[in-house]
């Protein structure tokens, strides 16, 4: 999408070449820039002329600080590619015309302030688990739009475990996953699918191996199993699994933009307000049940109640605000009027979840179905759901002249953040009625009012008034 040739970069791997030999270790030092006035180019005049006062070195304002390598252990452990994330923004200040610079961290004496430093960067070849007593204040750090890079030198096995089990300490409830296709961490600035490694001195082309954790629809947490740092610092070796220079380069500038570009939204996680209904009484009012599962199931906390509640204000609706949640393996759909599923990973229904999904649809039940992020895993798992659940239902895809763009707001041409040529929803009918509604352009996130950067989805603002047409027409079919 974004595809840039990094000007420079060239030059940086010839460079790299000459230190393919090295062990892993501190880097040769860079020769800090020198800066003068304009003037000062000119050589002094000769004797007896009075030479013209030159002036001292001007030292210019530090860039910000963006990433904090993080100090864990010994200096071998963590400083074999001392200067890598040094690299990385240097490159990236070539092409985003931006200054960023890293810093050492000790997170015995970190604020763990992401407006401080917004991003951790945690590498080595052993094992590392953070100390217990940090572990909650790296929790906080992350829910207030921090991020974590954690990259396996060498693509040390013993450091991914353990990052993986400190990780599952610090957010239970969520679950690690391999970025889906079309993820923004793949398109953001390059377009990343096959990247090429090396794996024991062996060149090959394989899927981009990067793992997240979302906190809401962000990657707060990305892990590189595979070896980034060597190829940051233009170096590699013969043994081990890393990217080769250039890809590594390019994994990093995707990494980088998308951090950037989520900083703000991750700041607003946990902040959106919950609604509760001070009488637990739902008869009489608009409600829907949303679908737990074990893909991401609620990416958007707040998404519901805001939507019913500017339902609410649009139409003079009685709503009931408070999210209601379903676990299919328990219970009972009866007083479900309006099932609402989401995520951006598969879902993974059982056999028996599948039936109930099927029973409550032929029993009169709407099925609301919305790919968070416009993922196009959770795309592809919905459309062969459907096949299992509604095998006769009707196919319609609700173009622009359709009713339910019309009323009670008029909608006339879809406002997407990243160009998309289909429209936002599709319907599946049974004996006349929209059994399944299905859109694969994310509208939760548009509902929560956060946006999400490089996704396929449409702007919060068209969100909003979408769902708004969409739960008036199903109370209305």
């Amino acid at each position: 999408m974004r595809r840039v040739t990094i000007l420079g970069l060239s030059v940086m791997l010839a460079f790299g070449s000459l230190l393919s030999g090295w062990e892993c270790g501190q880097a040769p030092p860079t020769q800090s820039p020198q800066r003068r006035k304009a003037g000062e180019a000119f050589p002094p005049l000769p004797l007896p002329a009075t030479p013209l006062r030159r002036s001292e070195k001007k030292n210019p304002p530090s860039p910000p600080i963006l990433v904090g390598k993080v100090i864990c252990g010994s200096d071998e452990s963590w400083t074999r590619a001392e200067n890598d994330v040094d690299n990385l923004l240097k490159v990236a200040s070539s092409q985003l015309s931006f200054a960023y610079r890293a810093t050492r961290v000790n997170l015995n004496s970190f604020s763990f302030d992401p407006e401080e430093i917004p991003i951790l960067y945690i590498t080595a070849m052993e094992a590392y688990s953070p100390d217990e007593k940090i572990l909650p204040r790296l929790r906080g750090y992350l829910e207030q739009g921090g991020f974590i890079w954690a990259n396996a030198s060498s693509g040390s096995p013993a450091f991914t475990e353990a990052t993986v089990r400190w990780l599952t300490r610090l957010f239970p409830e969520r679950n690690l996953y391999p970025l889906y296709v079309n993820h923004p961490l793949k398109t953001c600035f390059h377009t990343l699918d096959r990247v090429k490694i090396m794996a024991e001195g062996k060149e090959s082309d394989e899927v981009l191996n990067l793992r997240i954790l979302n906190l809401g629809c962000r990657a707060a947490v990305i892990i590189s199993p595979w070896d980034l740092g060597c190829g940051w610092a233009m170096h590699t070796h013969p043994f081990g699994t890393r990217y080769i220079p250039s890809e590594a380069i390019n994994i990093g500038m995707n990494m980088l933009v998308y951090s950037l570009a989520w900083i703000e939204s991750g700041k607003f996680f946990g902040q959106m307000p919950l609604y509760a209904e001070p009488v637990n009484k739902k008869s009489g009012k608009i409600y829907l049940g949303q679908v737990i599962h074990s893909g991401d199931w609620d990416p958007h906390p707040s998404s519901l109640g805001k939507i019913l509640r500017q339902l609410g204000e649009q139409t003079g609706a009685s709503v009931y605000l408070e999210k209601i949640t379903v676990d299919l393996k328990k219970d009972n759909l009866k007083d479900i009027p309006l099932l609402y599923l989401t995520g951006h990973f598969n879902p993974r229904f059982t056999p028996e979840e599948v039936k109930k999904l099927k029973n409550f649809l032929h029993q009169g039940g709407t099925l609301l179905a919305d790919s968070c992020c416009g993922s196009q895993e959770f795309t592809d798992a919905f459309t062969s759901l459907v096949k299992e659940i509604l095998p006769q239902g009707k196919k319609v895809t609700w173009t622009a002249d359709s009713s339910v763009y019309k009323f009670p707001i008029k909608i006339d041409r879809f406002l997407y953040q990243e160009p998309v040529e289909k429209p936002p929803l599709e319907a599946y009918f049974l004996s006349g009625w929209p059994a399944i509604v299905f859109s694969p352009s994310g509208l939760g996130g548009g509902w929560e009012g956060i946006a999400r950067p490089f996704t396929p989805t449409l702007v919060p603002s068209q969100a909003r008034e979408l769902g708004i047409n969409l739960l008036t027409y199903l109370m209305n079919h």
